[in-house]
C-alpha cells in the first residue's frame, strides 16, 4: 500500500511552479494519512488522520506540532495510537528535482507524547509515554501553495506501555500566510508598498506617472517629474516644482518663485496688479490719479490741478495762489504807519492757508515808502511794514525760512509823487512767489 501511494504522488508532480516556506509565506499545514511499524510488531494500514502545522521561523528553520492516528496490532491486541510532537523542521537548501518537479527535502526533530491503548487523549495515563522523534521527508512542489509529501519518522521510546516506532506518512501541504498580498513579485514583508502592486525596481510600490520615484516617495505621482523635485516637474524651470510655485509658467527672479513683471517690488503672485506699477500698500496698483500728473491723490496737494512730485502733486505756483495774488499781492499802509487794518489781517489769514496748503512756496516781501521825510527814514518805515506781515504769517505758523523780507524804502516807486491820491500808493508791501527756489 505504502509503495501505491508513494508512486502516485510521484505521478502527480509532472508540473510544478513556486512553492517555498519562507519568511513570506510562513505557515505550512499538512493532512494526511499514517501508517505505524511498532519494533518487533505488524506495522499497521494507513488511517486518517496525520496533521501538521508549522511556522518558518529564519534560515529554513520551522517548528510546529503533528499529531496523528492510527490502529495497530502488537502482541495480537489491537491497541488505538495516538502521537503528539512538537518538532524543528530544517528544510535543505537543494535545488533537487524528482520527473522535473522540484522537490524539497527535509529533516526534523521533536518531543513528545505517544499512547498505546486509550482512545482519549491523556497527559498521565499509564499508557501515555514520552520521548524523542527524528524525521526526514519531500515535499513536491504542484503549485504555487500546493505540495504532496511523503516523510518518515522514528520514535524513540524507553517506557513501559511503550513501544520505539517507525512512521510513514504521505499527504498534502498547503503554503499560507500574507506572502505578497498584492501578487507583484515583491514579498510583503520587502514591500513598501504591500496593498498596491509595483516593481521590484521600487520596493514592491507604484510609479505611476513612470518617472522612476515611486508613488509613496513622489508628491505629484500622477505627473513626471525629476528626483530633485521629489517627483514634481518644474515648468519654469526656476528651481521651485509647479506644486510649490504660484507662478508655475513664469520663472522667478532673485529666489523667488515669481517674477515682478512691472518692477514694483511685489512678485506677480502677491500683486494685485502684476502688470501695472504701484505701491506695495495699494496691492501693486496704481493710486488713483484725477489730473494725471503722476501723483496719487492721496499724496497730492493739488488733486485737481496738475503738478509735478516735486511740489507734491501742484504747480510751482498754483492757481488758487496765483489768483489771490492776483487780487491781493499788494498791501497799502497810512501815512508814517506799518499796522495793517482788519480787512488786511484777515486777507494775511487767507495767505497763511494757501501757504500752509502749498509748502513748496515760498515768498517774497516787498516793503516799500512814499518820498515824503528823510531817505534813511522810509527805508526803516518799509522794512517795519514788510515785518508786520512777515510776523503774522509766522504767528499763523508759515516757517521763517519760507518768507524773504526785503525793503526798498522810496527807491522803487509804484506810483507818481503827484497828485497826492497816487503818491500815497506807494506806502505799500507786495507779496510775490520766489520763482527761484
Amino acid at each position: 500500500m505504502k509503495n501505491h501511494v508513494i508512486s502516485l504522488a510521484i505521478l502527480l508532480c509532472f508540473s510544478g511552479s513556486v512553492y517555498s516556506q519562507n519568511e513570506e509565506t510562513p505557515w505550512l499545514f499538512g493532512v494526511g494519512i499514517n501508517s505505524i511499524n511498532p519494533d518487533d510488531s505488524e506495522k499497521s494500514g494507513y488511517k486518517l488522520p496525520s496533521l501538521s502545522l508549522t511556522r518558518y521561523i529564519f534560515n529554513n528553520f520551522s517548528v510546529g506540532i503533528n499529531y496523528s492516528e492510527n490502529d495497530v496490532e502488537i502482541s495480537n491486541e489491537d491497541l488505538y495510537y495516538y502521537s503528539l510532537d512538537g518538532i524543528i523542521k530544517y528544510n535543505i537548501p537543494v535545488d533537487s528535482r524528482i520527473l522535473g518537479v522540484k522537490a524539497d527535502p527535509y529533516l526534523s526533530a521533536g518531543y513528545g507524547l505517544v499512547n498505546f491503548g486509550e482512545g482519549d487523549i491523556s497527559f498521565g495515563s499509564k499508557n501515555t509515554s514520552y520521548g524523542p522523534s527524528f524525521g526526514a521527508g519531500i515535499d513536491f512542489q504542484i503549485s504555487k501553495n500546493i505540495a504532496l509529501n511523503t516523510g518518515v519518522s522514528y520514535k524513540s521510546l524507553d517506557e513501559k506501555n511503550a513501544y520505539s516506532n517507525l512512521q510513514h506518512v504521505v499527504g498534502i501541504k498547503f503554503n499560507f500566510g500574507k506572502g505578497d498580498s498584492d501578487g507583484d513579485g515583491v514579498p510583503d514583508k520587502k514591500d513598501h508598498c504591500p496593498d498596491h502592486p509595483g516593481l521590484i525596481e521600487l520596493n514592491g510600490c507604484p510609479d505611476s506617472d513612470g518617472d522612476g520615484i515611486p508613488d509613496e516617495k513622489d508628491q505629484c505621482p500622477n505627473v513626471s517629474g525629476s528626483i530633485s523635485m521629489n517627483g514634481c516637474p518644474d515648468s519654469d524651470g526656476d528651481g521651485f516644482s509647479d506644486k510649490k510655485d504660484p507662478c508655475p509658467q513664469k520663472a522667478g527672479i532673485n529666489g523667488q518663485p515669481c517674477p515682478d513683471s512691472d518692477g514694483d517690488g511685489l512678485n506677480d503672485n502677491i500683486d494685485n496688479c502684476p502688470n501695472e506699477a504701484g505701491p506695495k500698500s495699494n496691492g501693486g496698483c496704481k493710486l488713483a490719479d484725477l489730473d494725471n500728473d503722476g501723483t496719487p491723490n492721496v499724496d497730492d496737494r493739488c488733486p485737481n490741478e496738475a503738478g509735478s512730485k516735486e511740489f507734491n502733486g501742484c504747480p510751482k505756483l498754483p492757481i488758487s495762489l496765483a489768483n489771490f495774488l492776483n487780487n491781493y499781492s499788494e498791501f497799502f499802509f497810512d501815512f508814517d504807519s506799518y499796522e495793517l487794518n482788519e480787512s488786511q489781517k484777515l486777507n494775511i489769514t487767507d495767505l497763511s492757508k494757501l501757504l500752509t496748503q502749498y509748502n513748496h512756496i515760498n515768498i517774497n516781501i516787498d516793503g516799500h515808502a512814499s518820498s515824503e521825510g528823510e531817505s534813511e527814514y522810509n527805508m526803516l518805515l518799509s522794512k517795519k511794514r514788510s515785518s508786520t506781515i512777515k510776523n503774522t504769517l509766522i504767528k499763523d505758523g508759515i516757517n521763517d525760512s519760507r518768507l524773504e523780507l526785503r525793503a526798498y524804502g522810496e527807491n522803487k516807486p509804484n506810483y507818481a509823487n503827484i497828485p497826492l491820491s497816487e503818491r500815497k500808493k506807494n506806502r505799500r508791501v507786495i507779496i510775490s512767489v520766489n520763482m527761484d527756489l
